[in-house]
């Protein structure tokens, strides 16, 4: 068994995970940028109860910008993992009430994730998008003094919630680090996001 993240195309709540759209960072967090200075695109946010049972009753969320450029594949190269670091920038932040969006290159679909219980085996060849479990990689393991792997995004099971920016992930695997300490850590300082390709 292993814990199955599904996404789709139904509008999220304001407890779920979701891809796309804005993002609630309060009005005093700087919106990340890239290397050369330009606002990210938000990718996908989590609750924090998603990774610490002590995160149940606060408002803590973690959110995934990166690089993007509709109809580009410049930000796969961007995404990867050099010296354990990448140009995607991962936020962690109390949640507040107004959305914000201020990327260069919007993605305006916006869709829920759930997270199931898989009854199926989990393994080091599962490529399910998954949070734990057991790490699955397409290519070299990923080392980074970031933290440890806490979720693995499929890039076609990310199509579902946003078809109209197919492609993001190729059919690769995005995965996410965090800090074991990231829900002492405010700002970007609390994991890292890197992507391989099959």
């Amino acid at each position: 068994m292993f814990n199955e993240l599904v996404f789709t195309q139904e509008l999220p709540t304001k407890a779920d995970a979701y891809t796309g759209g804005g993002v609630y960072l309060p009005s005093n967090v700087v919106w990340p940028q890239s290397t050369d200075g330009l606002p990210l695109t938000h990718l996908i946010s989590f609750p924090g109860a998603w990774f610490s049972d002590a995160l149940v009753d606060e408002n803590y969320w973690i959110s995934v910008f990166i690089p993007y450029l509709p109809g580009d594949v410049g930000h796969y190269r961007k995404l990867r993992a050099l010296n354990g670091v990448s140009e995607a920038v991962v936020m962690g932040y109390i949640r507040s009430s107004e959305e914000r969006n201020e990327a260069s290159n919007k993605i305006l679909d916006c869709g829920r994730v759930l997270l199931m219980s898989s009854p199926d085996s989990d393994d080091d060849e599962n490529l399910a998008s998954k949070l734990d479990g057991i790490d699955a990689w397409l290519q070299e393991p990923i080392s980074s003094s970031i933290g440890r792997r806490r979720v693995s995004i499929y890039g076609g099971d990310l199509d579902v919630s946003l078809p109209n920016n197919k492609g993001i992930l190729s059919d690769g695997m995005g995965y996410l680090f965090l800090d074991d300490e990231f829900s002492g850590k405010k700002g970007a300082g609390c994991g890292g996001f890197f992507l391989q390709l099959g």
